[in-house]
């Protein structure tokens, strides 16, 4: 059964650039306009061979270690396939010339990069002292809002998951998704948002989500060349809570944005999502009690914030190469967590 995330359209794009169009004709030698974007002049152009390698059916990520191993994940795992890299001058050039045109910095004093170009997210990294060649990370997103009932279909969620999460949803309860890194957390995020028609705001470190209006999406900032201008997930959530929202989500926590959302959870906003890496439901407590110092919290505050905030956990995992939701769980005292019959 192919994954939910195994899609092939192109399409969600970052907000300061206008939508990119992959080809599929690779009749033209070495590099080719296979993605066009026209924004101030400006032309993307990816080689051919790499614009055919992220147009294939089901793709959802695709890694290349240098310019000798590349593998590709369509839906059932990593699988290695042909690199369409010469050496590795030409991958590191390249990875520099989509960050400069996407706005994203990377070069020998910052070797490591986020940007998304179409529906694609980059994670890019250079030699440059940090490794031994570049080393490029692509995940592929849907670029249409995925449903639960889509979910449903494909077999991450049954039928009585999926009208437990919708009757969830209505009673506005404050839900966090958990999973291991490619479990389908943002695809289990996106589903649920699709599911309402109010204005969300939703903080992520790079544009991943799929929205439609009035939902709305803020992403972090990083440092300019003179160590200026940052702007953090923390600040974006404050920030959120001014702006008259229905429902704010995280994308992801990973550190003291952890105790903000708490504090909001706690003074009233109902209905408040996020995702948080981790392995598995067992995994998850000592998981927050890190996060909760990150914010400054102890173990004690910590423990009865999240027991106050958290209403619902959904534990994804991937199992024999299918995104599954495996259990969902409510906290009892001291972080205990018990599972939930749906």
């Amino acid at each position: 059964m192919r994954s939910p995330n195994a899609q092939s359209h192109a399409g969600r794009f970052p907000p300061n650039l206008p939508a990119l169009t992959f080809s599929t004709d690779l009749s033209r030698p070495r590099i080719l306009s296979a993605a066009r974007v026209h924004h101030q002049g400006m032309e993307i152009k990816l080689p051919d061979a790499l614009a055919k390698l992220l147009a294939r059916p089901g793709l959802t990520d695709l890694i290349l270690n240098g310019h000798r191993h590349t593998y590709i994940d369509v839906g059932y795992g990593l699988t290695r396939t042909s690199n369409p890299f010469d050496s590795q001058s030409e991958l590191s050039q390249l990875l520099i010339d989509l960050g400069f045109q996407t706005g994203a910095r990377i070069d020998m004093a910052k070797p490591l990069s986020d940007f998304m170009i179409g529906s694609f997210r980059f994670h890019a990294v250079l030699g440059h002292g940090v490794s031994a060649g570049p080393l490029v990370s692509i995940r592929k997103h849907p670029n249409v809002q995925v449903k639960l009932e889509h979910l449903a279909e494909v077999g991450m969620l049954s039928q009585r998951q999926l009208e437990f999460l919708q009757g969830a949803l209505e009673e506005r309860q404050n839900i966090v998704v958990a999973g291991a890194t490619s479990s389908g957390k943002t695809t289990l995020l996106s589903a649920l948002i699709a599911e309402l028609e109010e204005r969300i705001i939703c903080i992520e470190q790079i544009p991943e989500l799929v929205l439609r209006e009035p939902a709305i999406s803020m992403h972090e900032r990083p440092a300019n060349q003179e160590g200026l201008g940052a702007i953090s997930m923390q600040q974006l959530v404050i920030e959120a809570l001014r702006m008259r929202p229905d429902r704010i989500v995280v994308g992801e926590v990973r550190g003291s944005e952890f105790g903000v959302l708490l504090q909001a959870m706690n003074n009233g906003h109902r209905g408040t999502m996020a995702t948080i890496h981790c392995k598995s439901l067992a995994d998850l407590p000592s998981r927050l009690l890190l996060l909760g110092l990150l914010s400054g919290f102890d173990r004690s505050l910590t423990e009865q914030m999240v027991r106050q905030s958290f209403d619902l956990v959904l534990q994804l995992e991937r199992i024999a190469g299918v995104r599954t939701l495996t259990q969902i769980g409510r906290f009892e005292k001291n972080l205990d967590l018990i599972e939930v019959a749906a």
